[in-house]
This record gives structure tokens, C-alpha cells and sequence, in this order.
């Protein structure tokens, strides 16, 4: 520890911790040797993982780039839309407990489902082998996918 004093003002300094923090609407935190560990900015959360990231944001929205390959969970887009129509194999309608359920399946393997609600709101939208882009509206576009080992949720 350091002491300074200037005009009967005794100020002391502790060494900085081991992690670096930078504070505002946004922190940052490194480890010992300067590696990232996690940052929180505009009540969005950000952690280093095995192998990646993971990214949460405020309504609960999980994004994990692992590896290269990129998992969205517990995302509620505003709506869904099909990029590609001729890309759909066949499209399946069902009404469970007033929730219509729309299921598409791509040629060449994978499918989304997505719950609307009596209103038209999306309430719930799962798939797996399809790409997918969403814009700041929270709007998802999708497309049939090219592997059969990726999953989105």
C-alpha cells in the first residue's frame, strides 16, 4: 500500500487486483494473464466458456459459439419467416389448447416448429438443422441448413 498526502488529505492506494475492471454501462473482466472472463454490459451477460462464449441477454435469449458452431436457446423471435419456400419438403398445421403449431420440414433433412397464439403471437419456436437470421427487430428469417449436427432453440 501507498500513502500520499497533499494538503492534510492522506490518500492510499491499494495494488490493483489480479482482474481488470472497467466500469460505466459496460465492465469487463481478464484473468491474471490478460484473457478474457466475462463482461456485463445493459443488463446483457457475456462468459467465456469451454471451447467459446455464451452470451445472455436481458429476456433470457442464450447464444453459445462453441467451437464454431453458434446455439441460440430460449429465443422468442417477434415472427418467423421462410427465406427459401421452395426449400420447404412439406408444412403440418395442429391446434393443441388453442395454440396453432406450424411444422416445417426441409428437403434434405431438418425442421422448425413454431406456437403462435390465438392472437398471432409467437410462443414458442424450436428446430434443428436450419440457419437462421435475425434482425433488430427481432424478426427471424430461416433457411434450411447444410449438416445434420446443428440444433437452434
Amino acid at each position: 500500500m501507498s500513502n500520499h498526502k497533499k494538503n492534510d488529505v492522506t490518500i492510499e492506494c491499494e495494488p490493483a487486483p489480479p482482474r481488470l475492471e472497467v466500469e460505466a454501462e459496460t465492465i469487463v473482466q481478464w484473468d491474471d494473464q490478460g484473457m478474457f472472463m466475462e463482461a456485463h454490459s445493459y443488463d446483457n451477460f457475456v462468459e467465456r466458456s469451454e471451447g467459446g462464449v455464451r452470451g445472455i441477454r436481458p429476456d433470457g435469449v442464450t447464444i453459445s459459439m462453441i467451437d464454431g458452431d453458434i446455439t441460440i436457446e430460449n429465443l422468442i423471435p417477434k415472427s418467423v419467416g421462410i427465406r427459401d419456400i421452395s426449400e420447404i419438403e412439406s408444412l403440418a398445421v395442429r391446434t393443441v389448447d388453442q395454440t396453432r403449431i406450424y411444422r416445417m420440414d426441409f428437403f434434405d433433412g431438418g425442421d422448425i416448429e413454431v406456437a403462435h397464439s390465438q392472437d398471432g403471437q409467437v410462443k414458442g419456436f424450436t428446430g434443428r438443422n436450419f440457419n437462421q437470421t435475425l434482425n433488430q427487430n427481432n424478426e427471424a428469417i430461416v433457411s434450411r441448413g447444410h449438416s445434420t449436427n446443428h440444433q437452434a432453440h
